[in-house]
């Protein structure tokens, strides 16, 4: 008996909960959606993605054909002729919207229309889920709302990793402090991250490595006990990973994040009320990121690590930043 067949369509061009289309690939909304992999085990998976995204999705066991192609012109011949049993689309541009509503499928989710802005942009099963995530109605883990497109339950299902590094855990601390063009607002001030590594003392530290190469970026993450990061790629890789991580939040919703039981969250120690604001850049002179101090850091990690020969937390007021 054949299996049945599902083809997802996710590039990271437009993230899920938001109503922009960039040029630039986001990465870590690429990556979240690997969680829909564990409730198609046993299917035929067909996945589409961007060229830039091929290292983030190669070898993954469960997608057993992986596509690249920017636009539908560019896909092999009879990807459109084949009929699926299922087909989710979660990009709003118009072309892939247009290929989606070709498609010969029983069942159809996610983005169904580029054009408007109502329930009839998303395929009916799918609309109340995308309409609350893109309206930020609350906010959740975006493991749910994805799973609630697809007309199922997430139980925790976890990202799925292709790319298996084969590295020792040679350092404590990773200081994930990189923030791609997409999401510049994210950044943690860099001052807070060298004073932070200053405090460090006992440790074996870390800068991130590895910019240009996912491949070796998950290598790098892999040698680390722990990651300090910014709501990036690299948080997602290290959840996947089951590392212990500490991230830190501002313009984006720590809540859309699920930790996996694997850290803590940290936001600014301001009370603004654009926050999270979902802006690339900040209004303010100061970002609400520069309110992330250094010593609330600085007590989580001596929560979550075992004890080392540190240095004491040093009182905020002596912190110059």
């Amino acid at each position: 008996m054949p299996r049945k067949s599902v083809m997802i369509i996710k590039h990271g061009y437009s993230e899920t909960c938001d109503h922009h289309v960039s040029p630039i690939v986001s990465f870590g909304d690429v990556f979240r959606c690997t969680c829909l992999l564990e409730d198609y085990k046993g299917y035929h998976v067909t996945w589409i993605t961007a060229p830039d995204a091929f290292d983030l999705l190669t070898k993954n066991h469960l997608i057993d054909r992986l596509i690249l192609a920017e636009t539908p012109e560019a896909l092999p011949e009879n990807v459109g002729d084949i009929p699926y049993d299922i087909v989710i689309n979660l990009e709003k541009q118009r072309d892939w919207c247009e290929f989606a509503t070709r498609l010969n499928a029983q069942q159809k989710y996610g983005f169904k229309d580029w054009s408007g802005t109502g329930n009839d942009c998303f395929y009916p099963e799918s609309a109340a889920a995308l309409s609350k995530g893109l309206e930020r109605d609350g906010f959740h883990a975006l493991q749910q709302t994805l799973f609630e497109t697809i007309g199922r339950q997430w139980h925790g299902q976890r990202y799925v990793l292709g790319y298996q590094p084969r590295v020792q855990e040679i350092y404590d601390i990773g200081l994930n402090y990189h923030v791609g063009p997409k999401w510049p607002a994210k950044a943690w001030p860099l001052e807070h991250w060298k004073q932070l590594d200053r405090y460090l003392g006992g440790y074996a530290v870390s800068w991130q490595q590895s910019l240009n190469s996912v491949r070796h970026y998950i290598d790098w993450l892999a040698a680390c006990r722990m990651i300090i990061t910014t709501d990036s790629l690299g948080l997602h890789l290290a959840l996947g990973l089951r590392k212990k991580v500490i991230a830190l939040f501002g313009p984006t919703s720590a809540e859309q994040v699920y930790m996996y039981n694997c850290g803590t969250k940290i936001t600014p120690l301001c009370d603004r009320p654009c926050m999270p604001c979902f802006q690339k850049k900040c209004a303010y002179d100061e970002c609400c990121m520069s309110h992330i101090s250094v010593e609330q850091v600085l007590q989580t990690v001596h929560e979550l690590m075992p004890a080392r020969s540190l240095l004491p937390i040093p009182d905020p007021a002596t912190l110059s930043v």
